[in-house]
């Protein structure tokens, strides 16, 4: 072929980084060969490859090569997600060339559709180019339904721009927790260290807090004195608290480090505030500072926040990653207390932890435990030694919140208790359901599950629906129902309900109300003869019968009157008459006689008998029955 065709084509396959073209042998005799992304000495006599890069051609048609075999780099939106149990979110993961040049081959390994509960995303990833930009973006979403934490951990293959296959290729790690309720977090930018020169300016530093799941928290107050901050900080305020606080920028605390000599250290900013639930919560944010250039190794909790456990039932992993905050490396670090006298409950494997070296990544991660047997709060405080990259030693302190929770329930208690009783067309009878947790420890996300839009006959809500945010002792979560029943019935409201408890499990439960509608009836007494006309010496029985005029029971009927005082001739077995019960029917008869008798005998009257009764009600009422009589 034609020397200059090869070159042709040699330069098509350089910019294309097209795999697989032989630029050794078709040169012929006499010309200088390369070999691609080799160290040994090319074929026909030419000289030894790189480590890859662009192959150009030189003097006499020689050819060299020159940049260095280039890397993916990982890039995640974030550097570790924590999600309320219910929430989601998206995460971006940006894969991007370590020098520009294109790399090929590039793909997950392993399958994406095995990801740790709540994570999901595509089964599989590729990029056949990976260079700059946004061109290769694997997008997953956290979207979690129980608390827990770990690490989500990716691995990745590639062919580098020297065509050498690299796998592994790389790791890129996000740790994720899941929440039950929300935490005040504070963010402070710029990132990482804040670094200022001796008597060269200020560095602005702004804290920004934020509810890790976008839920309002209130009444957040700065514990630590903004008066009393550590040589070289100071604020242009004298007092800082936040009213509420949720998502945004509408909590920002502003800070100055304007350093009068070199030194380093830590501020510690301590806060107090409510969560969602109602309960008291506090915070620290620890801001490592330093007016040289050396390095800091901080170290990050996952989960983060306070960490939460049941008591007797439950137990938290937890996992502190030690790493620099500029990615230099550190040496030499090592626990110096904390581990050998633990807080009850907290546990781990070594009583001693070092780590040779500190950079990025989780290389130096130290393992702990909580599993509580009783009620308790408090904090863990680590402190740790280390040599930074000037060989100079210095220490940090971790401070992790904890707290053990039960796991507890949300019970429902009716106001006035027993069944309800309504009467129909009086009214209507109200009814208060107020929700408590059986412990007096808060639970949160309270929601009717029961459609208050189809409750019984006669039951009726001001509202289409019922949720509580958080809920605890006392009656700040309270349901109010009206029965009004317009008909006669029995039955049972249920209502059901959904929550979590303060151990951050979904439960449910519910609760059943019995209910009476009732008549305001009347009893009435019949005789079987109104008027009567009797001959003188002859005797006539009359039998008075009570009944209810709707035929639901009346109970307690008495005669009242008239019994102990009858009219001449009259006569009575007794001088008291009463029924237990009163419906329809024969079942409450009195029997009378009229039998005149001369020279005694009345020529006229009226008996009048007097009673009363309660109606099916539960309401007293009078009553009389009348006989006309005349004796002949």
């Amino acid at each position: 072929m034609r020397p200059d065709l090869r070159w042709l084509l040699h330069g098509v396959c350089t910019l294309l980084l097209i795999s697989g073209c032989d630029f050794n042998s078709p040169w012929g005799s006499g010309g200088s060969g390369t070999s691609y992304g080799s160290s040994a000495a090319g074929t026909s006599g030419g000289t030894g490859g790189g480590t890859g890069g662009v192959v150009k051609p030189g003097v006499g048609g020689e050819r060299t090569i020159t940049g260095a075999d280039d890397s993916v780099i990982a890039t995640p939106s974030v550097t570790g997600v924590s999600v309320a149990s219910g929430s989601t979110q998206t995460i971006s993961i940006s894969f991007t060339s370590s020098d520009g040049l294109a790399i090929t081959g590039f793909g997950i390994s392993g399958s994406l559709g095995a990801l740790p509960a709540g994570w999901s995303g595509p089964s599989s990833f590729t990029c056949a180019l990976v260079s700059t930009g946004s061109g290769c973006v694997l997008n997953l979403n956290y979207a979690p339904t129980a608390v827990g934490s770990g690490t989500l951990v990716l691995n990745y293959v590639y062919i580098d721009n020297a065509n050498i296959p690299r796998a592994p290729g790389g790791t890129v790690s996000i740790p994720y927790a899941a929440t039950a309720f929300n935490n005040v977090v504070a963010a402070v930018s710029p990132t990482g260290q804040i670094n200022a020169l001796p008597g060269a300016g200020n560095q602005t530093v702004t804290v920004n807090f934020t509810t890790d799941d976008g839920n309002a928290a209130t009444n957040l107050t700065l514990a630590t004195s903004l008066g009393a901050l550590p040589p070289g900080w100071s604020s242009p305020e004298s007092g800082f608290s936040c009213a509420i606080v949720s998502s945004g920028s509408g909590c920002q605390l502003t800070l100055d480090y304007a350093p009068a000599a070199a030194g380093r250290g830590t501020l510690t900013l301590k806060y107090g505030y409510t969560d969602d639930s109602g309960a008291p919560r506090t915070g620290a944010l620890d801001i490592s500072y330093s007016s040289a250039s050396a390095n800091a190794v901080v170290a990050a909790a996952a989960p983060t926040g306070q960490i939460n456990a049941i008591v007797k039932t439950g137990a938290q992993d937890v996992a502190l990653t030690f790493t620099t905050d500029d990615g230099k490396p550190a040496a030499n670090l090592f626990v110096t207390s904390g581990l050998t006298a633990l807080p009850p409950g907290w546990s781990s494997a070594s009583k001693n932890f070092s780590c040779s070296s500190v950079s990025t990544g989780n290389g130096c991660q130290l393992h702990l435990r909580y599993a509580p047997t009783a009620l308790a709060t408090g904090t863990l405080t680590l402190t740790y030694a280390y040599d930074d990259d000037a060989g100079t030693q210095h220490s940090g302190t971790l401070n992790l919140e904890y707290a053990a929770t039960t796991n507890d329930n949300v019970v429902a208690a009716p106001s006035p208790s027993g069944q309800i009783n309504a009467v129909v067309g009086m009214g209507s009878q109200s009814l208060a359901v107020t929700f408590t947790t059986d412990d007096g420890r808060p639970a949160t996300a309270l929601q009717l599950t029961s459609d208050l839009t189809v409750l019984p006959a006669g039951w009726n809500s001001a509202n289409s629906s019922f949720a509580c945010s958080g809920l605890s002792s006392g009656s700040g979560c309270q349901l109010q129902l009206t029965y009004a029943p317009a008909a006669a019935g029995t039955g049972t409201l249920v209502l059901r309900y959904s929550y979590l408890n303060n151990a951050g499990e979904a439960k449910t439960g519910s609760v059943s109300v019995p209910y009476r509608a009732t008549t305001n009836d009347h009893v009435v007494g019949t005789p079987n003869q109104s008027t009567l006309a009797v001959l003188v010496g002859s005797s006539t029985p009359v039998t008075v019968t009570f009944t209810t005029d709707d035929g639901n029971p009346a109970s307690a009927l008495s005669v009242t009157s008239g019994l102990t005082s009858l009219p001449a001739g009259w006569s009575s077995t007794s001088t008291g008459f009463s029924c237990a019960a009163v419906s329809v029917g024969s079942g409450c008869q009195l029997a009378l006689t009229f039998a005149p008798t001369a020279p005694t005998a009345p020529a006229g009257g009226i008996l009048t008998l007097g009673f009363s009764v309660t109606n099916n009600s539960g309401i007293v009422k009078p009553g009389t029955v009348t006989i006309s009589y005349t004796a002949t």
